[in-house]
């Protein structure tokens, strides 16, 4: 699905990665999208 997604669209995703990262002290977990088992909600 990574095709899917096109030039603009990601930068605009990286920009906000870097907003939440480093302005509001998230951490990134990294692209989850080829993961098994993907949801928008990870149960423990």
């Amino acid at each position: 699905m990574t095709g899917a997604i096109n030039k603009p669209e990601r930068a605009t995703q990286n920009r906000v990665v870097k907003l939440f990262s480093d302005e509001l002290g998230y951490r990134y977990l990294g692209n989850l999208e080829d993961e098994p088992n993907n949801s928008n909600i990870e149960v423990p």
